[in-house]
Order: C-alpha cells, then sequence, then structure tokens
C-alpha cells in the first residue's frame, strides 16, 4: 500500500480552505438557529402597536391614559364576544342539568348488572364514565359542548401579546410572553420594528410620571394583586365542582398575593395596562352576572324518612 494515502493533506484539506469555501456559501446555509423565528408573535406584536399607536394619536390623551383605553378595547373587541357566547353555553348546561341526573338511576341499574359483582369501587368508577359520557352526548345534542365554556382562556394570548407590546415600547426586557417564547438573545427578533416609545417618561400619571421606570411607590404592583384577588373571589364555582378545583382556585389567589412581590421591577407602563385589563375583566363578569345570570339547576328532592332521620342515600357522584 501506498504511504501518499496517508498523508494528512490526502485525509483532510486544510483549514484555511475550509473557511474559505464557508465563506462563499449562501447567508441562509450559515445561520443556525436554535429554534424557527416566531413569525405569528411579530405579527401579533406589530399589529397591538399598531393599535397603541393609533388610540394614542386619535385620543389626545397621555399615555396613562391611553392604556386604559386600549385594554378597554381589546377587551369589548375580542374578548367579550367569547364571554357571551361561552355564558350562553352555561346557561344551556344549567337547565339540562335535570336531564343529565334523571339518566343517573338508568344507568345505575346498567351498570349493576354489568360490574356489580367486581364490588362498589368498579362499579361506582364505571358508573361515572358512563354518566360523563351521556352528559357529553347530551351537551352535544343540545349544541353546548363542554368545549364552548372554555372560550374565554382564548383572551390568554391575546392580552399576553398586549403586554408584550408594550414592554417593547418600554425598552426593557423584563417581559412575560418573551420570558416563554424566547431566550435573550431573540430580544432584537421580537422587538424588530417597534422602537422604545420616549413619550412614555413623561406622560405617566399621579405618583408615576415615568411608565419607563418601575413604580417608584410601589403602589402599582399591589393593586395588581388586589384586582387579580378580586376576580377570583368573585368567579362563580362550576356545577358540582371538584375537590381539586377547588385546591387549583384557592392556589391562584396564593399566587395572587403573590404577583405584587414578583412586579416590583416591571415598568409602570406594563402594570398600568395590567390593571386595567384586570379591573374591566371584573366589570364585565358583573355586568354578565346581571344581564346573563345562570340560573342554578332544579335537583331533585331527597325522599325524607318518616323517623326524622335521613336514610342511607348514595354517595354524591361528580361529574
Amino acid at each position: 500500500m501506498s504511504t501518499t494515502l496517508l498523508r494528512p493533506k490526502r485525509i483532510r484539506p486544510p483549514s484555511n480552505h475550509i473557511s474559505t469555501l464557508f465563506l462563499q456559501l449562501p447567508p441562509h446555509y450559515r445561520a443556525f438557529h436554535a429554534s424557527p423565528r416566531p413569525q405569528f408573535l411579530e405579527a401579533g406584536l406589530t399589529t397591538f402597536h399598531t393599535l397603541f399607536e393609533g388610540l394614542h394619536t386619535y385620543s389626545g390623551l397621555p399615555w396613562a391614559y391611553t392604556l386604559p383605553l386600549a385594554a378597554l378595547a381589546i377587551r369589548t373587541t375580542f374578548v367579550l364576544p367569547l364571554s357571551i357566547y361561552a355564558r350562553r353555553a352555561n346557561q344551556k348546561q344549567a337547565a339540562l342539568m335535570p336531564l343529565v341526573q334523571s339518566w343517573q338511576h338508568v344507568l345505575r341499574k346498567q351498570t349493576m348488572a354489568e360490574v356489580g359483582h367486581l364490588g362498589p369501587v368498579v362499579a361506582e368508577e364505571k358508573l361515572l364514565r358512563k354518566l360523563r359520557s351521556k352528559r357529553s352526548e347530551i351537551y352535544k345534542r343540545w349544541g353546548c359542548p363542554l368545549w364552548k365554556t372554555m372560550l374565554p382562556l382564548a383572551q390568554l394570548p391575546i392580552w399576553l401579546t398586549a403586554v408584550e407590546a408594550i414592554r417593547a415600547m418600554c425598552g426593557t426586557r423584563v417581559g412575560l410572553l418573551g420570558m416563554i417564547m424566547r431566550t435573550d438573545n431573540d430580544s432584537d427578533v421580537l422587538t424588530a420594528g417597534i422602537e422604545k416609545e420616549a413619550s412614555f417618561a413623561t406622560e405617566g400619571a399621579l405618583w408615576f410620571p415615568d411608565l419607563l421606570v418601575p413604580d417608584p411607590q410601589l403602589i402599582l404592583p399591589f393593586m395588581l394583586s388586589a384586582a387579580i384577588f378580586l376576580n377570583l373571589s368573585n368567579a362563580k364555582a362550576p356545577l358540582n365542582q371538584a375537590l381539586w378545583q377547588k385546591r387549583l382556585q384557592n392556589s391562584l389567589k396564593v399566587v395572587a398575593l403573590a404577583i405584587g412581590p414578583l412586579t416590583l421591577q416591571i415598568p409602570s407602563a406594563m402594570l398600568v395596562y395590567w390593571i386595567s385589563s384586570s379591573l374591566l375583566a371584573y366589570t364585565q363578569a358583573v355586568v354578565l352576572d346581571r344581564l346573563m345570570p345562570v340560573k342554578p339547576p332544579v335537583m331533585p328532592s331527597k325522599p325524607r324518612d318518616r323517623l326524622g332521620s335521613s336514610g342511607p342515600t348514595s354517595r354524591s357522584m361528580n361529574l
């Protein structure tokens, strides 16, 4: 075998030759990204930035009042229709609850005939599955499936994008959606086309004249905690609320109290919008409760023992 085949030059080309070839590649071949560019996020940021600038220009109001006005416009345009649609579904579900409950006796007899010999635990689990399936069938037949009641959750990405647009206008990296969707290296990508709003520094109000810096009096962060806690306290418990739902609601209240200390370094502009959106959400919920109330369902009466003592009753079924 010839030894020339083992020469380094025959094994690999010189490093300077590799560099020359690499530099001759088109730019898109030499660009490395850990993840694709969030084009949808850039479009959302640009849309909300245009909305904020338009309201500020045509209203003539300072930013301290333009941001609450923007929160009102966004909630009225996007969130309120979803809430009304979900409320109608809730009303139908409450009206159909007696029909759902009426199937419990029939399904119980079917379950006992099928798996009653396997013990009460297996029978109860089977019955719960049958009840949930029948409930979904009834709701779907009457045009109020469970997914319609979850539509208000669609406001979360809308709200996050609006807050992220304000963060970009503040020129700071302390954001919410930015921390979820990107790393610090991608900050220039997400804020492309959105310049720092210099008028934020002079168009504050009351004790926070500069919207670019955190609240010097530390009042806004704890106002935010109070607004979120008020929303959670006003939330109506769903029918047949499960234990995990109660625990989740209590946990969210604890998180609401912790929001204040966690947002001490957030720019005042972001806090003003967040507080305004939370208070508008509370107002919207109160108005819907009055104009479109969800009446409690008519539940079947329980037979009373002649001696006055409560007889044996089956364990309540949590659907």
